[in-house]
This record gives C-alpha cells, sequence and structure tokens, in this order.
C-alpha cells in the first residue's frame, strides 16, 4: 500500500512538473495560434530617416502593427508631423528625445539636469501646446542613463533622474494625463530616482524602455508591487538586436527570441500580464523590423498563457497611453 502510494505521489509530482514546463517553456497551440494574430502596439519605435512615412504604414499594416512610436527620432527626420499626418492616432507622438540629444551633443551630460538652458525652456513650452491640441500623448524616450547599453561611445551617459527638467516633464504630464518613457539601466542609484518619480506622481504612467535592460527579474516585481504607475516594454531584449551574444552581459540581456523564451521572465510576465509591453526599437538601419516582429509574435507572446497575450501585445498600451 505504502509503495503504491509512493508511486502515485512521485507520478502525479512529474505530471505536474512536464505540465509546467509545458506551460511556460512551449507555446500552446492556443497561444500560438492568438499570438500570430493579435494586433500588436509597437511603444519604441523611431521614424528614422531611413524609414519616410509610406514605408513605415506599409510595415505597420504587413505586419498587422495597429500603433506605432511612443519614442522621438534622434536622429531625424526632426519633424515627425509627416507620420502623425498619415498614420493618424496610429502614430504615438511624444516630446523629449529630440530636445534632450540636442542638449547632450551641446552642453554634455551636465546640461540634460540644467534646467536653465533655452533648450529646456522651449521645449517645456512646446509640449504644453502640443499636449493641449492632443498632438502628442507623453515624453519619450528620455536617455538618462545608457552608460553600458549603447554601441556608441560618444552617445553614453547617466544623469540624475529625477533631476530639475526631469521633473518639470513630469508636472506637465500629471498635468494633461501623458506617459513619461525613460532609458535607464539598472544601477541602484537610478533606480531609487526613479521610485522617487514614481511615487511623487502617481498619475503618471512611467514605461521603463527595455525594462531597464536588466536580468534581475525579482527587481522587476518588487517595483511594480510598489509603484503601480510602473510598467516595462520589451524592446531590445531579442536576440536579432545583438550580434555577439557570446557577451555575457548580452547573454543576461536576451530574454526571447523566435524559438525561445526564458522561463523567469514568461512567469513574471504571466503573474502580472498588465504591466508589461512590445517594441521593436530600430535605433539603426540594421535592425531588423520583420525579424523582431517575428520574435515578438513567436517567441515571446506565443509562449504567454493566452489570457496574458492580448495585454501584453497591445491592450496595456492603449489602456495606459490613452490609444484610440
Amino acid at each position: 500500500m505504502f509503495r503504491t502510494t509512493l508511486k502515485q505521489i512521485i507520478f502525479s509530482g512529474l505530471s505536474i512538473g512536464l505540465l509546467l514546463s509545458s506551460a511556460f517553456g512551449q507555446p500552446q497551440e492556443t497561444s500560438k495560434a492568438l499570438a500570430q494574430t493579435v494586433p500588436l502596439a509597437d511603444v519604441h519605435r523611431h521614424v528614422q530617416r531611413w524609414v519616410t512615412p509610406e514605408q513605415l504604414k506599409q510595415q505597420m499594416e504587413e505586419q498587422n502593427v495597429g500603433w506605432s512610436g511612443a519614442v522621438g527620432a534622434p536622429f531625424g527626420p526632426w519633424d515627425t508631423e509627416p507620420y502623425a499626418q498619415l498614420l493618424g492616432k496610429k502614430y504615438v507622438a511624444t516630446a523629449g528625445q529630440v530636445e534632450l540629444s540636442s542638449i547632450y551633443a551641446q552642453h554634455g551630460a551636465g546640461g540634460l539636469t540644467d534646467a536653465s538652458l533655452d533648450t529646456y525652456t522651449g521645449l517645456l513650452q512646446k509640449s504644453e501646446q502640443l499636449f493641449t491640441a492632443g498632438r502628442i500623448k507623453g515624453f519619450g524616450e528620455l536617455i538618462l542613463n545608457n552608460q553600458t547599453s549603447n554601441p556608441n561611445v560618444n552617445f553614453r551617459r547617466k544623469v540624475k533622474i529625477d533631476s530639475a527638467p526631469i521633473e518639470a516633464m513630469f508636472k506637465i504630464a500629471a498635468k494633461h494625463r501623458g506617459f513619461v518613457q525613460i532609458h535607464s539601466e539598472d544601477d541602484a542609484d537610478s533606480i531609487e530616482q526613479i521610485k522617487s518619480l514614481a511615487a511623487q506622481y502617481k498619475d503618471v504612467s512611467i514605461i521603463l524602455s527595455h525594462c531597464l535592460l536588466t536580468a534581475n527579474v525579482e527587481l522587476i516585481r518588487t517595483l511594480f508591487n510598489q509603484y503601480l504607475n510602473l510598467y516595462c516594454e520589451m524592446s531590445a531584449r531579442s536576440r536579432s538586436h545583438y550580434p555577439n551574444i557570446d557577451n555575457e552581459r548580452i547573454r543576461q540581456r536576451v530574454i526571447y527570441g523566435e524559438d525561445f523564451a526564458k522561463e523567469e521572465w514568461l512567469k513574471l510576465i504571466d503573474a502580472l500580464p498588465t504591466r508589461f509591453m512590445v517594441g521593436t526599437d530600430t535605433f539603426n538601419p540594421n535592425v531588423n523590423f520583420e525579424k523582431n516582429i517575428a520574435e515578438i509574435r513567436q517567441g515571446l507572446l506565443a509562449r504567454l498563457q493566452p489570457a496574458s497575450i492580448e495585454l501584453v501585445a497591445y491592450k496595456n498600451a492603449v489602456r495606459v497611453m490613452r490609444l484610440d
């Protein structure tokens, strides 16, 4: 009797283990089918000079991307209005990235925390007008700590995230129910500064670009549990973004590819599915947009529970960014 009971316990344990492994490691048919057909909100799409408004529109239609943008065009075109005119509400316009890039180019990292600069004064005045006219939805991408996450050494910086000019943008975002998308790495001091802003501006949704490029799942879980206005977008966490995956830091940053996703991240997303979004981050011409979409659909979304897929694919972005 004891041996029979023991065998049943062992068999049950193995069965549960296999079921959990299947649920989190391999895509189920329902998830696979939904991941291929669900519309996407690409909340990290730079409209760079090598992609015309017509080309962006075609790419979105071919890949079933319902919304694109939520970040700026740091390398031009400086005027993104043609994209908004062609795509209408499907283009998620923001302010801040071009201006911060200009400040950094002219004044270095120190300039990014100097609220007295004319560029900041102009940005704040113009963003008030753009919000009022309904022409932007938020600020971003505000690159404030990318000291190890940009291949161009001359573009790297780390500054105080809750500095006076950034707080000024948060005040405007709070007034207009806008979001702020911040690019930061997971340094302890940067995290504390983000937490300070999240606590002070509870009505402002803070989108963490690339989910802080962290490998620390528990850090994200803790932040999300503490601050309900923090969200992650998962661009630049896919295999195709990195030509050299032999580097240990890069291996930690990669979360998914076309045929895999890390189990600990799948578990976290399924546990907190209202807090994640997707993006492609085509920051240079070598980033293959179509391959990125395939990785999002086949690698990431297809391995989530069916109830999570639509939320992560587009519904969270629609709700948080107030998209139409």
